[in-house]
């Protein structure tokens, strides 16, 4: 049985000055034991399939921002399961678009100078720990409701991130168990050009990270801003 930290989406470079020292925080004092990246670690805004704004940075400058954010998120958390999500995936979705394989591009830990200690999970994996799965979320019911929707889908409980907006705890019940869904929000700067498509909605990022005691206590922590 562990104590789980569960990192949100970063979105590397545009991730919120402070959260990393957020999270250092919150681990110690829940005296965590393994940590887990929820997924979208980059963003890759100048990869966008939607389009990109001009003024964001080009490929080249993103990628040299997004490390310096990597570099500190590794000093931090030298041990962690990472869990790649839609944005972590783009250059190889974009090769791929272009009639390119996926194998004809370095492996993301080998792109990112990721250590050996981080453990790179594919996209739309199921990382279970006592008995919890951990995934990015991109895959199952969506919505406000998601996590919750995706655990009983799942029949176990289920921790997930890539909705920005939602961070919360849901359980279900029955006459002979329990199960709990968990969003652990993000760790983005929502003034960020690179986030500026969510602008529009009422709601804005939950920052904040996610803690599991023996697969059996799920708490949501909340960033002070």
């Amino acid at each position: 049985m562990e104590t789980i930290g569960i990192i949100g989406d970063t979105h590397c470079p545009v991730m919120l000055d402070g959260y990393v020292d957020f999270l250092r925080d919150t681990f110690r004092d829940w005296k965590v034991t393994r940590v887990v990246h929820i997924g979208d670690l980059v963003d890759w805004a100048a990869l966008s399939f939607h389009g990109t704004d001009p003024d964001l940075p080009s490929v080249r400058h993103e990628f040299d921002l997004a490390n310096k954010q990597i570099k500190q998120l590794v000093k931090a958390f030298p041990k962690v399961d990472l869990l790649l999500g839609n944005h972590d995936v783009l250059p190889y979705r974009r090769a791929v678009a272009m009639g390119l394989g996926g194998n004809m591009l370095r492996s993301f830990s080998d792109y990112w100078s990721l250590p050996k200690t981080w453990k790179v999970h594919p996209r739309y994996h199921n990382l279970r720990i006592d008995g919890v799965i951990y995934r990015h979320g991109d895959q199952g019911p969506q919505s406000i409701n998601a996590a919750r929707n995706q655990a009983l889908a799942n029949f176990r409980s289920t921790v997930i991130g890539h909705l920005h907006q939602c961070g919360s705890v849901s359980w279900a019940v029955n006459q002979d168990s329990r199960v709990f869904g968990m969003s652990v929000g993000c760790g983005v700067d929502h003034h960020a050009l690179a986030m500026a498509y969510g602008r529009a909605y009422r709601f804005k990022p939950f920052i904040g990270c996610g803690i599991v005691v023996d697969g059996t206590v799920p708490y949501v922590d909340p960033m002070l801003l």
